[in-house]
């Protein structure tokens, strides 16, 4: 990074979230970016992923000097397979790959066994961390947050048998949609393995100069590069204007067809959804279920969905082994002690607002907890306030 000329990207204001949320708190001022700027940006940006397009690997894995400056495909070190201490997992395998079917089965079995084995804070299934483009003001999202804080302390939610079974039964559902995810064309190229505006420099004219943080890429399918990059932490694709940018920016790559622009909104989705690095778990799936199937928005029931997958004698028994490791009735009560304000007015109020939403959502199975239901009770709680 030292060594990178110009700028990061991350010191302009590609989202204009401060903008679009009043009350948003800027640590240090953005630099002010056109619309002109940005598709400019993305268009080079497509430049660079056409170029990698051409250096082609009959498998998937990671580059290894073998000592006389030439290097080899080897194990994959994706960050999906060795982030967040996946690295110590059993029974995942690594590669090389020389079908991508096989490499995606490899990133859903490390994202079931992560779900299974490792921690799995901040990330509740059907309680997905507030997002703050889904709120009027700063002051809503706060508020979101703190709600959400509190619903999911009581009962443990997040370390605990039942959210872990949501995520096994997500897995189980990426694993069908495989089939329909591979291109199967027989080459494999080199993505960036986390493309961010942080790692992206560009000049004062917004010419990129290097885009730089390499260490964990390794070859993949050719929908890694055919995928908009997203600029933000939001799980909303870019705009039409930019997607139609990229894409005429990647020259050759134009040419190759509709079905792969879909797929790579597929791929991308899948990624996002596997590396468990987004706080919009739920949103990833549900898009990725509709896009895979071709289900206009908001014809699948999801929560029906998982709920009539858990009632499978298989996932019962897997329910069953995953309560073994639940917190006791005790230790469950000292985490929501420490969890919330020593004032007892404060704490008693909030309590009661999350252990309402608790008993609601053991007795139905289809509750979302999103943005819906914050800013329900945002309102509610005002208006019982002004009465």
């Amino acid at each position: 990074m030292s060594k990178a000329p110009g700028r990061p990207l991350s010191e302009y204001d590609w989202t204009q979230i401060s903008r679009q949320i009043p009350g948003y708190p800027s640590l240090h001022p953005l630099l002010p970016l056109s619309d002109q700027g940005r598709e400019k940006v993305m268009k080079q940006l497509a430049a660079i992923m056409e170029q990698l397009s051409k250096i082609r690997f009959e498998k998937i894995g990671s580059l290894f000097e073998d000592g006389d400056g030439h290097y080899s495909i080897g194990e994959c070190l994706s960050p999906s397979l060795l982030w967040q201490w996946r690295d110590e997992l059993d029974g995942i395998d690594r590669g090389p790959f020389i079908e991508e079917d096989r490499y995606l089965d490899s990133l859903a079995s490390a994202f079931v066994s992560h779900a299974r084995e490792l921690p799995l804070r901040p990330h509740a299934f059907f309680a997905p961390i507030p997002d703050p483009s889904e709120y009027p003001n700063w002051a809503s999202y706060k508020a979101a947050v703190s709600r959400w804080n509190d619903f999911v302390v009581v009962g443990e939610k997040i370390d605990n048998s039942k959210n872990r079974l949501s995520y096994c039964i997500a897995g189980q559902f990426l694993r069908e949609m495989i089939p329909r995810l591979s291109t199967a064309n027989g080459f494999f190229t080199l993505p960036h393995p986390d493309l961010h505006p942080g790692n992206i420099f560009v000049d004062e004219n917004l010419n990129i100069t290097c885009i730089i943080d390499w260490g964990s890429a390794s070859s993949g399918p050719i929908t890694g590069l055919l995928a908009a990059a997203r600029m933000g932490n939001s799980v909303s694709p870019p705009s039409e204007l930019l997607i139609t940018a990229f894409r005429s920016g990647f020259g050759e790559g134009s040419q190759l067809g509709p079905d792969y622009w879909e797929n790579a909104n597929m791929v991308w989705h899948f990624h996002q959804l596997v590396r468990m690095l987004s706080i919009q778990d739920y949103t990833l799936f549900r898009i990725l279920y509709e896009l895979v199937y071709k289900v206009e928005d908001g014809g699948v029931d999801i929560p029906r969905l998982f709920y009539e997958r858990a009632k499978r004698e298989d996932n019962r028994q897997l329910l069953s082994e995953l309560s073994g490791d639940d917190l006791s009735e005790e230790d469950v009560k000292q985490a929501e002690d420490a969890a919330f304000p020593s004032d007892r007015t404060i704490k008693t109020s909030r309590l009661a607002v999350a252990r309402k939403l608790t008993v609601v959502s053991e007795l139905n199975h289809r509750l979302l907890a999103d943005e819906r239901l914050w800013r329900w009770i945002e309102v509610a709680l005002e208006q019982g306030n002004s009465e």
